[in-house]
């Protein structure tokens, strides 16, 4: 992606597997207090990272899959997430599992489409929708952060 350079993809890369460690071992009130987590970790993206992103078209069009625009009323997709996981907590805690353990592994394409489908779940998104969210230049093959940090992600320890 041009708008995020390599500190910058480092850090979410290495964020993203400690708040998957996370909520793959946690309760349902820790799975509740990742947002203040994540919340905190976007304040810390450079704002020329967060102004280059503002515009991005890929960004714009993965988030209307999700039925989000900027006209979304975010405090009621939150509630709807958080009936989600509280009503179906084994599930989505086999999902984190998953998800965690395909980071561990590695396998971060299957980690983004496994979390894209569950994402369409507790939404209540359609499948098709799934196959057709963009990959915003993430494809591990082609993405040249992914391509020489290969091995020292999968010798992450959490």
């Amino acid at each position: 992606m041009p708008c995020i350079d390599d500190a910058t993809a480092h850090n979410i890369v290495v964020f993203a597997g400690q708040i998957l460690d996370k909520a793959a071992r946690g309760s349902i009130s820790d799975l509740l207090s990742l947002k203040d987590l994540i919340e905190k970790f976007g304040d810390s993206i450079p704002e020329s990272v967060k102004t280059c992103l503002s515009g991005n078209a890929e960004f714009t069009a993965l988030g209307k899959k999700y039925g989000v625009d900027n006209t979304t009323d975010t405090s009621a997709l939150e509630k709807k997430i958080i009936a989600y996981v509280t009503l179906h907590y084994l599930t989505v805690h086999k999902w984190l599992g998953s998800l965690n353990d395909n980071w561990k592994a590695g396998k971060f394409y299957q980690v983004g489409f496994d979390a894209g489908s569950y994402g369409h779940t507790v939404l209540g998104l359609g499948e098709e929708q799934v196959l057709e969210v963009p990959t915003l230049g993430f494809e591990q093959s082609k993405n040249k952060f992914f391509k020489k940090n290969i091995e020292a992600l999968k010798n992450l320890r959490f």
